[in-house]
């Protein structure tokens, strides 16, 4: 295009533009029509990550609460517990008393291992009940910061390069309309 004009730039040593305002002015829109592209992309990328950092954020959420509601159920198993060792205690030392005293010793060991089993038993219990909610919690917490690592992870690297190429080009919109 201008291939006259070219000529006579190269001849005057570039007192006449190497490139016509017409010319200059289509490439300057071209240039426009891509930063505005590349812009509405970066939005969408935005938008997004954005969705992604949102659903992350609720899974932390749901996972949170989650984790509060195995620690009230371990503490309602640990209160049922308690009371039902005490009225298995009860029971044994009612039936206990009205037997005769020779029975009473035998039924008192009897009650003893009896008691510490169901002791052992109950501990051992609430232990696994501990573990397990500890465990919950533990997931919950290690898959809610994997979600979130992940979502900025996948946002920044959208973001960045776009971002970088758009600013490029502004810059390069930018010498051109005032180069000329």
């Amino acid at each position: 295009m201008g291939l006259v004009r070219k000529t006579f730039s190269v001849a005057t040593l570039g007192a006449v533009s190497f490139r016509s305002k017409k010319e200059r002015l289509r490439r300057a829109e071209r240039a426009l029509r891509d930063a505005e592209q590349d812009l509405e992309r970066e939005r969408s990328a935005r938008e997004t990550a954005e969705r992604r950092i949102a659903a992350a954020e609720e899974r932390v959420k749901h996972a949170t609460g989650e984790a509060s509601h195995a620690a009230r159920r371990l503490e309602k198993v640990k209160q049922k517990q308690k009371a039902e060792r005490g009225r298995r205690r009860g029971r044994v030392l009612g039936g206990m008393v009205a037997a005769a005293e020779p029975l009473v010793r035998g039924r008192a060991q009897a009650a003893r291992d009896v008691t510490a089993d169901a002791g052992h038993k109950t501990r051992r219990a609430t232990r696994r009940a501990r573990k397990a909610a500890t465990r919950s919690a533990r997931s919950a917490r290690k898959q809610a910061r994997r979600s979130f690592k992940q979502a900025a992870k996948s946002t920044k690297d959208v973001v960045l390069p776009i971002a970088d190429r758009v600013t490029e080009r502004v810059g390069d919109i930018i010498d051109q309309v005032s180069g000329h």
